[in-house]
């Protein structure tokens, strides 16, 4: 440590010259110690050999003012103040130009630490938690996402998820390949839709249509409950074994009464083998309640048809609350 009071009394010469050198030595090193000189003046230098930063005085001579930082193992030095780590309102007098390098932001635990803010709120930010990668807009405003003439979202692959064109049309993909665009009159679909239910507003052009069947090598006897939301049609392969009653519900969790508005009608049809001697539908329900069906003809079945296959064809038809109307017909193939 090389420090002094910068004062020299007086004395005999060779205590005269020590001191003076001493003092000499004080000016050259910037009062170098560990610790603050014991006497200070104003504008005075201090290299803190503790921190490795330059100090000066300030003009009231009561505390000191950090200049720089010396890196003491690279040879380099920094203005302090600069440093944005110990800079909390670091603010930009331009431009900032990333000079070839990257800004790197951490996995975000929280909305305090590692995330790109923008906006007063902020409203948008954008940050990974570690697991997952987020554009979060929670202002009061929409997200818009804006193209040139084309927005993408594409998977990590490259393969294209979804691709937005100017005045034209919005593509959904799989695996690479269009099933959904939108058109200038509606939709085009390629393949094959899946729904749970299809409301047509106006008039439909089908070209051709398939119904859902259900094959069961079952004999039809007691009650047989046809679940309209698994099948349109049922088909029991195994010679009938007695008269039966069909109950119709839309499955094991669902009523009809439940899948059906009020004004709709829904078509199922019953398939049944019958052997020798042949059988028929008896009885028929909605729901587990009686409704006597309307036959084609004006008369219910007394029998079936031997050593062929009966189709049961029942239309049913809501006309108010748990109140159903069905129209049935009953053609034999043999």
């Amino acid at each position: 440590m090389s420090q002094n009071d910068f004062t020299i009394a007086n004395q005999g010469f060779p205590a005269f010259r020590a001191d003076l050198n001493s003092a000499l030595q004080a000016l050259a090193s910037l009062s170098e110690g560990a610790t603050e000189p014991s006497t200070t003046f104003a504008y005075q230098f201090w290299y803190d050999s503790t921190t490795d930063i330059l100090k000066v005085r300030n003009a009231d001579n009561d505390a000191w003012i950090n200049l720089f930082n010396f890196d003491q193992a690279t040879d380099t030095v920094s203005v302090e103040g600069t440093d944005l780590v110990d800079d909390t309102t670091p603010q930009l007098g331009g431009n900032l130009d990333t000079n070839t390098k990257n800004i790197e932001f951490g996995d975000s635990s929280s909305a305090t630490n590692n995330r790109l803010k923008l906006g007063a709120g902020p409203d948008l930010q954008i940050y990974h938690d570690g697991s997952d990668s987020f554009v979060n807009e929670t202002g009061t405003g929409s997200l818009i996402i804006k193209g040139g003439s084309t927005v993408q979202i594409q998977a990590s692959n490259g393969e294209v998820s979804l691709t937005a064109n100017d005045n034209g049309a919005v593509s959904l993909n799989y695996d690479n390949a269009t099933k959904l665009a939108t058109t200038a009159t509606g939709i085009d679909v390629t393949g094959t839709a899946v729904t749970d239910g299809l409301t047509v507003a106006g008039t439909s052009l089908v070209q051709q249509t398939k119904e859902k069947m259900t094959i069961s090598a079952t004999a039809a006897t007691g009650t047989i409950n046809y679940d309209a939301l698994t099948q349109a049609v049922l088909y029991y392969t195994t010679d009938a074994s007695a008269n039966w009653t069909v109950n119709v519900r839309g499955d094991g969790s669902n009523t009809l009464n439940s899948i059906m508005s009020i004004g709709e009608a829904l078509t199922v049809v019953f398939l049944v083998t019958q052997g020798s001697t042949a059988y028929y539908n008896s009885a028929f329900q909605v729901d587990g309640s009686s409704v006597t069906p309307k036959y084609q003809g004006g008369s219910a079945p007394t029998q079936g048809t031997a050593s062929g296959i009966d189709a049961y064809t029942y239309n049913i038809i809501k006309t108010a609350d748990a109140t159903f109307t069905v129209l049935a017909s009953l053609v034999d193939f043999s």
